[in-house]
């Protein structure tokens, strides 16, 4: 048998070749693409993640913000109790001061009339006291005149 009996395989065509080298280069394409796709779903379950923890840093923010209106309505409570006090307590004081007013004008016409019944005292003691000199002066007199008139009449006893 010769060379030329033997079938030979068929060679392949170009178009076959080409499929070939087309379907490695798809595979190798898809292979590419299950590898991104597999770098891509760790960024999504990173992504999911960061989601989570934004969602915890949101009700976080929900509960601030929660919290700072009940703070608002804490001041906004305080200012109505502090402006109601300062009322009350401009009242007690206004009765306070007039209370105080009228001890200090009690006090002060008490004061006033002790004052005059001492002026009036110190006239008094003075009118006294003069008259008073007045009687000794005279009772010295008296006396000087008593002592004169025994001289010349009669003699002192002893």
């Amino acid at each position: 048998m010769s060379d030329e009996s033997t079938p030979e395989a068929p060679q392949p065509s170009e178009m076959a070749m080409l499929r070939a080298e087309m379907r490695a280069g798809f595979q190798s394409v898809e292979k590419r693409f299950d590898d991104v796709d597999r770098r891509l779903e760790g960024h999504d379950k990173r992504f999911d993640e960061v989601d989570q923890r934004f969602d915890e840093v949101d009700r976080r923010f929900d509960e601030v913000d929660q919290r700072f209106a009940e703070v608002d309505k804490r001041h906004v409570t305080m200012d109505a109790r502090i402006t109601e006090e300062g009322a009350a307590t401009r009242g007690h004081i206004d009765i306070v001061a007039e209370s105080l007013r009228g001890s200090l004008n009690v006090v002060i016409d008490k004061t006033t009339a002790t004052g005059e019944k001492v002026d009036r005292l110190i006239a008094l003691n003075a009118t006294e006291h003069a008259a008073f000199l007045d009687a000794l002066t005279n009772h010295e007199v008296r006396i000087t005149r008593l002592e004169a008139a025994r001289g010349k009449g009669k003699p002192a006893t002893t």
